[in-house]
């Protein structure tokens, strides 16, 4: 039989107070609910810095100053036919944006000097090849389009020559629109994204 904890009086099954000494018996004790747990490991930000448009600018002329020197001048230089040059230009510009993206940890040269690299839009997630390869398709289908019109300039224009070129001048701004936009895109959007970006759910974000 259960005692009192403070003068060892018997106490009868359900007794709350002891009927010698008045204190609290022990059925009236409650047990302590245990402590809250806190992790101690706080750990460190996951959040990830978005590269600048200029850093991505940058990037890209890189890029292009590259692949001009590799590309477009040897066909020049060969004298080959316009859309022969133009589907060589397109080819070797999805192939070098798929496979880099894919196989160089998400960078291109130019990304990898100015330390900006490009993964899925959860921030960390390297993209695989298919993704690459979309991204690649949609900025090179922006590209095709913008430079698939041009036309002749005169060397000493006559005043008629001079409105057919202002005339064509504006065809080939609306051809070349769409690149433009998708290249100025990452300067007013949210994540620094571009539109060949939003096709393929990616980010580019700055590297340590």
């Amino acid at each position: 039989m259960a005692t009192c904890p403070t003068c060892g009086a018997e106490e009868t099954t359900g007794q709350r107070v002891c009927s010698s000494c008045g204190s609290p018996t022990s059925s009236a004790q409650v047990n302590l609910a245990p402590l809250p747990q806190f992790p101690t490991d706080t750990g460190r930000s996951t959040e990830v810095k978005l590269a600048s448009f200029w850093n991505r600018f940058l990037g890209y002329v890189i890029d292009y100053v590259l692949l001009l020197v590799i590309v477009p001048l040897p066909l020049s230089a060969a004298n080959a036919d316009f859309a022969v040059s133009l589907g060589i230009v397109t080819l070797i510009a999805f192939l070098y944006g798929s496979l880099f993206i894919a196989l160089n940890h998400g960078q291109t040269i130019g990304m990898r000097l100015v330390s900006i690299r490009c993964v899925d839009e959860d921030g960390v997630t390297e993209l695989n090849y298919p993704r690459a390869a979309k991204r690649a398709i949609a900025y090179g289908a922006l590209l095709l389009i913008g430079s698939i019109y041009h036309f002749h300039r005169y060397a000493h224009p006559t005043m008629l020559q001079m409105q057919s070129e202002d005339h064509h001048a504006l065809i080939f701004l609306a051809f070349r629109a769409p690149n433009l936009a998708d290249l100025l895109w990452p300067s007013w959007d949210r994540r620094n994204q571009t539109l060949h970006d939003k096709v393929a759910h990616s980010i580019v974000i700055k590297t340590r």
